[in-house]
């Protein structure tokens, strides 16, 4: 499976202190724990970002940039924990419970321009910010969202079942 990371800014605020990981030839050669813990920590920062965005008032390219370092993190995540899952069952069950939501919601997020490829990763359509409303955004990435919670609850199992050392 090849996944395309681009280098963005939104990107790098959700990898935080991992943002050296978040691409490129550093996130090569670091360790599975390492980069569980750094996709899972970044999956659930992403979640509260774009839940306090202001989808509305954004730009279409900002739009998009932001649901492209999402879908990224996303990938990353069950990437990486699948990696990791091979030697841990408590890993393994949430990564797997991960792809899970997301063939759950695969009709909600198609709705958003994201599709939920058979292996559970998702792929942005190329013109989702332009070809959706900002206000089904707005309207999905909420508080309330029980994707969101569900997907933030696996990620920080995720975060409490890894060591970084390995």
């Amino acid at each position: 499976m090849s996944i395309s990371v681009t280098n963005s800014l939104s990107l790098r605020l959700f990898y935080n202190s991992y943002s050296s990981v978040s691409h490129g030839t550093a996130r090569n050669s670091s360790p599975t724990g390492t980069l569980s813990m750094a996709d899972a920590s970044a999956l659930r920062i992403a979640i509260r970002k774009l839940q306090d965005y202001d989808f509305e008032g954004s730009t279409d390219a900002m739009t998009q940039e932001k649901l492209k370092a999402f879908t990224d993190t996303m990938n990353n995540a069950i990437t990486s924990a699948t990696t990791y899952g091979k030697n841990d069952t408590a890993v393994k069950n949430a990564v797997n419970k991960l792809k899970n939501i997301n063939s759950e919601y695969a009709s909600e997020l198609q709705k958003i321009g994201i599709t939920v490829n058979k292996d559970g990763t998702m792929s942005l359509y190329e013109n989702a910010a332009k070809n959706y409303s900002a206000k089904k955004f707005d309207n999905f990435f909420t508080e309330d969202s029980k994707y969101l919670k569900d997907v933030y609850e696996v990620a920080k199992r995720i975060t409490r079942k890894v060591d970084v050392r390995i």
